[in-house]
């Protein structure tokens, strides 16, 4: 039996089985089965099967995600701190297990749209606010003088980001969405810190 505690075993195993039958024909019954713990320590740890979805998605975006607020006191600071967190998210994006997971909840979402909205807001959703949480942070120290909502300019960058990459690699016209991260990144960020005033 693993050592790892029941919550991680859960986790770790509603992970390898949403990827093998859906998220739909994984039951409790199953998970428990296969996880080795019973159906009420599921419980104990999660709400529903939904729940686990969200934590197995955050849990994802934790490899990626900065869990400490970046310095955004200067236009330098904030640059590098946009940056950095880009390109740790596209090098994240470009990862085989990323992309067959994400194609895994776009497919389940069509049929069950509590789903795609799990899904959502632990991945896209969360994404969005740190990068917004960031613009604020700017916008409250007066390095970024353009009231946009900061969550507007959040989905503009993840716009410029992501492009068409995910969707081309849905489609099967290319391999890895992302080529050239760091520069597609800098890019992205220099082009969103041009669009916004920014205080000298």
């Amino acid at each position: 039996m693993s050592k790892q505690p029941p919550h991680d075993r859960i986790l770790h195993t509603a992970r390898r089985l949403f990827f093998e039958h859906g998220f739909e024909k994984v039951s409790t019954d199953l998970l428990a089965r296969e996880a080795a713990v019973s159906k009420a320590s599921i419980y104990r740890h999660f709400e529903n099967m939904a729940d686990i979805l969200r934590c197995v998605t955050e849990a994802e975006a934790v490899k990626f995600r900065e869990l400490t607020p970046p310095k955004t006191e200067t236009i330098p600071e904030l640059r590098e701190a946009l940056i950095q967190y880009g390109t740790k998210l596209l090098t994240f994006l470009n990862a085989a297990d990323t992309m067959e997971f994400t194609r895994l909840m776009h497919e389940e979402a069509r049929g069950n749209p509590h789903i795609g909205q799990t899904f959502f807001d632990a991945a896209y959703g969360q994404t969005q606010k740190d990068f917004a949480l960031m613009f604020q942070s700017a916008q409250t120290q007066g390095v970024l003088s353009d009231a946009t909502d900061p969550m507007d300019i959040a989905e503009d960058l993840m716009g410029l980001l992501e492009g068409l990459g995910m969707v081309r690699v849905q489609l099967g016209v290319i391999k890895v969405p992302y080529i050239d991260v760091e520069k597609r990144t800098t890019r992205a960020v220099d082009t969103i810190l041009r669009m916004h005033e920014v205080t000298p």
